[in-house]
This record gives structure tokens, sequence and C-alpha cells, in this order.
């Protein structure tokens, strides 16, 4: 009697460790600050190349998101990048990388421009933060690039701000090839160089984080996220050397 008692006690609590509710507990993926200090620029890179990787392959990872939350209130934020991406809602950079709560900072703007609010949030989140990489990612089918290219007469005078701010990348882009701004691939073309330009705008408008790349603290990268596919291209690390 005592045996089957036994066994079905033991049976009883591998049952309820089995239950969903016990299985969805998960540890906390909240970035500490030693791992941080710990992080190389590249590796920070790395990580979020993995986590992208998983994304592909729908294989992201489980968060806690309130377990999450109150530890990295408690202890604080430590991300390990910032990301400067476009306001379109199918380009989200915490889904992409599959990163959680206190890991990456995010600054959204339509067209991923650069001004001085942007600047300043990553010379804080580089300098005062300690994030060892700073992102820009423009996307395909952007609209924003496309008005740019289009330039149509716009009547919200800082809608019309923004998008001159991408003119550069139209121009440089229209030296080699007739204008298109109906062909997809053109739109790309013209994101991709917008990229390459607001990533050199940051190294040249902001000493501090001009400063953080040139000894080799940081590194200013610029990406490309095909909305299709949801593959996100580093195609452009910022060299110093090689700049004019």
């Amino acid at each position: 009697m005592q045996k089957k008692y036994f066994m079905f006690t033991f049976y009883a609590i591998i049952a309820l460790f089995a239950h969903p509710i016990f299985a969805q507990v998960t540890p906390s993926k909240v970035v500490t600050s030693q791992k941080q200090s710990q992080l190389t620029p590249a590796e920070a890179l790395n990580l979020l190349k993995q986590g992208n990787q998983r994304f592909l392959n729908d294989q992201m990872r489980n968060y806690n998101y309130a377990k999450d939350m109150k530890i990295s209130t408690k202890y604080g934020q430590y991300p390990i990048a910032i990301i400067l991406n476009c306001i379109d809602s199918r380009s989200i950079a915490e889904t992409l990388f599959d990163q959680g709560i206190g890991s990456i900072f995010v600054s959204r703007i339509a067209g991923n421009v650069v001004g001085k609010d942007v600047l300043g949030g990553m010379e804080f989140a580089t300098q005062h933060a300690g994030t060892k990489l700073v992102v820009v990612m423009g996307h395909t089918s952007c609209g924003a690039v496309q008005a740019a290219c289009a330039n149509p007469r716009l009547n919200e005078r800082n809608l019309s701000d923004l998008i001159e701010q991408i003119q550069p990348a139209v121009k440089q882009v229209s030296k080699t090839q007739k204008l298109n701004c109906d062909s997809p691939k053109q739109v790309d073309e013209i994101a991709k160089q917008n990229v390459i330009d607001q990533v050199n705008n940051i190294y040249k408008d902001s000493p501090t984080i001009k400063k953080l790349v040139d000894e080799h603290k940081i590194m200013l990268v610029g990406a490309m996220h095909n909305i299709a596919t949801g593959n996100v291209d580093f195609f452009y690390e910022f060299n110093p050397g090689k700049q004019s």
C-alpha cells in the first residue's frame, strides 16, 4: 500500500511540474552591468546578428517581461546597443533582433534621419549608459525615402523638413542612374545610401561619438532590414581611416 502511495505521489509531482504554468517560467535575460562592461563592440554586434537569425528561424527566446521589468527597474538598465530606425510599423528592432526589456535603446523617426535630438540620445546611450554599438537601420519599401525621391510639394512644413534630410542620398544615386521613383529597387538603393549618409553624419556632428569611435570603444554601423524576409544586413561599418 505504501509503495502504491509513493508511486502515485511521485507521478503526481512529475505531472505537476509538466504543467504549462511551470514551462513558462524562464530565467531573466536582462543584461547586467557586468555583462555590458565585458562586451566588446564586435561582440555586441554579433549578439544582434544572432538574434536576427533566431527571428528568421522562428526560434525566438521566451521572455518573462514582468519579471525582467522588475529586475531592470531595481538594478538599472545596461543596453548593448542603440538603434536608430524608421517609424515603419513593420520594422521593429526589438523583435527583429530578439531582444527583451533593457537590452537595447531604440530611437525611431521616419526615414531614420539624424538630428540634434537623436544625437543627444545617442550620446547619452554611449557616453553615460555604456552602450557599445550604434546602429542606423533603414528598410526596404520605405515611404519616407520614396517621398524624398518624388520630392513633392507638401503642405506639412515639418514633414517637408524631414524629407529634405534624405535628399543627399537621392542626389548621390541620381549621379549614376536616371531616377525612377516608381522602381522599388531604386527606392531601396536610395534608402541604403541614406543609411550610409546618416552614419557618416553621426560621426561628423557628434564630437562625443567621434571620440568613442576613434578610441575603438564603440562601433558605428549601418544596416538594412528587408521587410519581406525579415533579414537584417549589416552592410556598412564606419571606418575613420577611410573617410576623406
